[in-house]
Formats: structure tokens, sequence, C-alpha cells
């Protein structure tokens, strides 16, 4: 609480009890406010930085039930003690208080050692409740930091493996469920191993970031781009064959070329260039499949120099020309 015990607020239509109680808890450490009625306290600009409210029962322009009631709809004042005031000790007005939000209640005349603990003890509790809060607010941070590191590349920023198998679960089932087609692109960036070899692993994780964001640029709205793992990335087109998939990957190996990276060990133009892989939903047996047959695709494209997309469908075309070339 700083250089204080706490900051109390006394509200009391009495200049003497104003007084009086001011004098006690300034004595022992407290900062202490005094006001006279209703209106002045929802004005005050320290409500809501206080510890322990004194709430007198009787005010000349309202009740002390009422008023408490009043502060207790608004959330950023639902925990702070209110400690009632009155001169009239009733079993009806000590079960009232605590209706109202209440927390404690004190009988006129005022007894100081009775007064300080009270307040002390509520402005103790006020004081952990905020610790506790503040405790609560960092956790609450650190769990949706660890949830993002969960599913998120820390290199990159995009999704992670394990977001994209989560992501691939669901547009199966939507598939199997509804029909929905679906495409997979895989990316591989060709030759990453001698980028590294030559300008070192922090140019070549600096090459991924930004090759990161090119991909993320060159998709639809609705497709899922994540790290698969090293230098090789995945692309899910929701909602698109095959044919899609392909002017997808396409245009993703095309702005990669243009952006003409520097790759000093690069055979093709000395630039930094991808292979991609690309399968259709249609020509898989399931989500497994559907990966092996991309990653087929891929290999294909590397095989065939790399810097080019090569589509599943046309390994089955070449497949069945040479069937029918040895028959």
């Amino acid at each position: 609480m700083g250089d204080t015990e706490g900051k109390v607020i006394v509200v009391d239509d009495s200049q003497f009890i104003r007084y009086l109680v001011k004098d006690i808890l300034e004595r022992e450490g407290f900062t202490v406010t005094t006001l006279p009625d209703g209106r002045a306290l929802l004005a005050c600009k320290d409500l809501e930085t206080a510890d322990v409210l004194l709430l007198d029962v009787v005010l000349p322009d309202t009740d002390g039930f009422t008023l408490c009631r009043k502060l207790r709809m608004h959330p950023e004042l639902a925990h702070l003690p209110v400690i009632f005031l009155t001169a009239l000790e009733t079993q009806d007005a000590r079960v009232r208080s605590f209706e109202v939000g209440g927390n404690d209640y004190l009988v006129k005349p005022i007894h100081p050692q009775e007064l300080l603990a009270r307040v002390r003890t509520h402005a103790k509790l006020r004081r952990y409740l905020r610790e506790l809060e503040e405790k609560n607010r960092k956790l609450e941070e650190l769990t949706a930091e660890l949830e993002h590191l969960a599913f998120f590349d820390a290199l990159t920023g995009i999704p992670n493996r394990r977001s994209f198998d989560q992501r691939l679960a669901e547009i199966e089932a939507n598939h199997l469920r509804y029909g929905t087609p679906y495409a997979l692109i895989v990316i591989d960036i060709d030759h990453f191993k001698h980028y590294n070899d030559a300008l070192g692993h922090h140019r070549g994780d600096e090459l991924l970031q930004s090759l990161a964001q090119v991909f993320l640029r060159s998709v639809r709205g609705g497709d899922f781009v994540s790290r698969f793992g090293g230098e090789e990335f995945v692309v899910l087109c929701f909602g698109a064959r095959e044919e899609e998939g392909l002017v997808v990957a396409e245009r993703l190996r095309k702005n990669v070329e243009e952006r003409s990276f520097p790759h000093p060990k690069s055979p093709i133009a000395k630039v930094v260039t991808v292979s991609c892989g690309v399968c259709g939903r249609e020509h898989a047996r399931s989500a497994v499949d559907l990966f092996t047959r991309a990653d087929r695709a891929l290999y294909e494209a590397k095989k065939r120099g790399r810097n080019r997309v090569v589509a599943f469908e046309e390994l089955q075309e070449r497949a069945w020309t040479a069937k029918e070339r040895d028959a």
C-alpha cells in the first residue's frame, strides 16, 4: 500500500465524527478522506482506489444502505470493504447492512481500538485481494502465452505442426460429413541447407520468417498456412479441389522467386526458390493418404530440378501412360 497503511474514505454528516475518525486513523498511518454526504462520495475520484469505506447509515441526501447498493452495481467497487457507522444497534439494521453488500458494522460512539482493528483487518483483506487479482491476471497472460506457444511456431509466428494436425482433422471431419473439398500443398525451400552453410543459421532463421510472410500473402483468405518443421511448410486450401490448389501453389512459388532473396549457393539463378507438391482430397483415400500423395508430388518437383509445382494427378496420368506403353 505504499508508505501508508491504506486509503480510507469516511462518509458521515457529523463533522465531529469525521474529524474523530480521521484523527484516529491518521495517527496509525492511514490516509483519510472525509466526505459529508452521498453526493460527495459518488463524485469522489479516490473511490476506486480506496481500501476501506466507512459509511454512515443516516445521511442528509440519502441513506447508507441505498448508497452501498448503488456502489455494488459497479464492478470496480464490488469488492471495496464497506463498514457501516450508525447510532442504532438493532438486529434489523445489522441484517440489512449485510443484505446490501456491507462487510462490517460499527456502532457509535466509536471506540478507537475497535475502529482500528476492524479497519486494519479489512484493509489487509483488500490488499490480499488485489494481490490475488494481479497474480490471476499474470497467470491468465502466462496461460495465453503458453497456449500461443503450443499452437504457433516460435520463430515465424505462424501456426505450427500441432496446429496443422488439429486444423486438418477439422477439415477432414467437414469433408466426411458434408463432402466439402480441400487440397493440401506441401512446400520445401530449395537448397536450404546450402543457404545455412553459406550464410549461417541466423540468416537462415531470418529467411524462414520472411518466407512465412510471403506464403501468408500468397494464399486465399480461408487458406491455412503452417510451418510443418525445418524448411517445410504446408497450406490447407479449404473448399478447393486439386486444380485450385495448384493455382495457389504456383502463385506462391512465383511470389517467392520474384522476391529475389539472394542465395549464393543455389544453382537456380542464385535466388531462393521453393518446390511444391499438391494433392486434392478427391485423389486421396484419407487425410493421411492425402499428405503422403502431396509429399510424393513434392519429391517429383525436386527430382525435376526444383522451383516448380507438381500435382499428384499429373503423377497418376504419367503412371497410366507408362502402363499403356508397357502393355
